[in-house]
């Protein structure tokens, strides 16, 4: 109880709750579409655009937000097409955004420290600012999703299929992989970019491994990042231990042990 006493630790807790149903929800679109890879190359290529953030002494996470979403539509784009395979487009992409990041840290006179927080993440840092821009986008990504989650898995089961049946398959999966993109970077601050794509992957993977319908996977999901939050920030702060890599820590452990024990389990 201690911890609801503390201000940053209010912000902490809201934030992260927050963010892990978002996550939660994209998660499900990531893993029936195979992106795992592709939320793994636009949380890095976030790094190259919050070094130029600096560099120009604009806003680190608007000019991350920008830099993530082209580079995130750019991906999607190369993937359509075809014209490159998408595992060697991402890897292009990441590395050029990596490298434009530490380029950018170099040239920027006196960085500081806070730059290296992006890498790693501090959810203790979070404001009530970051918490309003994060319920905005959160409830206006949702309530899309929602009104078109229909539509949506129809084009995430079988897109060729989805687009003869008059879906506009196009609109909605540059839509989906935009707010990934913007997602990625407000949970940079929560986990920072190396470990901002195990929040999006994670959740539903551990829902998989107990059901097969749609909707109790999204309900575990939730759940189940919610509670990772929750236990990575209590036990953070109790052993003085780095929050953003205690979350993604526990939520790997977690998925580890159910992953190992239901393979124990005789089947039958």
């Amino acid at each position: 109880m201690e911890l609801l006493t503390i201000p940053f630790m209010q912000n902490a807790i809201i934030g992260g709750m927050i963010l892990a149903v978002l996550l939660s929800v994209l998660s499900l679109f990531i893993n029936l579409k195979n992106w795992s890879f592709i939320t793994v190359g636009i949380s890095h290529a976030t790094f190259g655009g919050l070094a130029i953030g600096f560099f120009l002494g604009l806003s680190p996470s608007l000019v991350g937000g920008i830099f993530a979403v082209a580079v995130g539509l750019l991906i999607g784009y190369i993937s359509k097409k075809g014209d490159i395979h998408e595992d060697i487009s991402i890897g292009i992409l990441f590395s050029m955004s990596m490298a434009l990041g530490v380029i950018f840290i170099t040239l920027t006179p006196n960085y500081n420290s806070d730059l290296f927080t992006f890498l790693f993440g501090n959810i203790l840092t979070m404001t009530r600012e970051d918490i309003y821009i994060l319920l905005i986008f959160s409830i206006l990504s949702i309530g899309f999703i929602w009104i078109n989650f229909q539509k949506i898995m129809y084009c995430c089961y079988n897109e060729e299929v989805a687009f003869v049946s008059g879906i506009h398959t196009g609109f909605y999966y540059y839509s989906i992989i935009t707010i990934i993109s913007i997602a990625t970077v407000l949970a940079v601050k929560l986990v920072g970019v190396i470990l901002a794509s195990a929040m999006m992957i994670l959740p539903v993977a551990f829902a998989n491994q107990i059901f097969w319908h749609y909707k109790k996977i999204l309900i575990t999901a939730i759940t189940f990042s919610i509670l990772m939050v929750l236990g990575g920030i209590y036990i953070s702060y109790e052993y003085n231990l780095p929050s953003g890599a205690t979350i993604v820590f526990l939520y790997s452990l977690i998925f580890s042990l159910l992953f190992f024990i239901k393979r124990l389990i005789p089947k039958g």
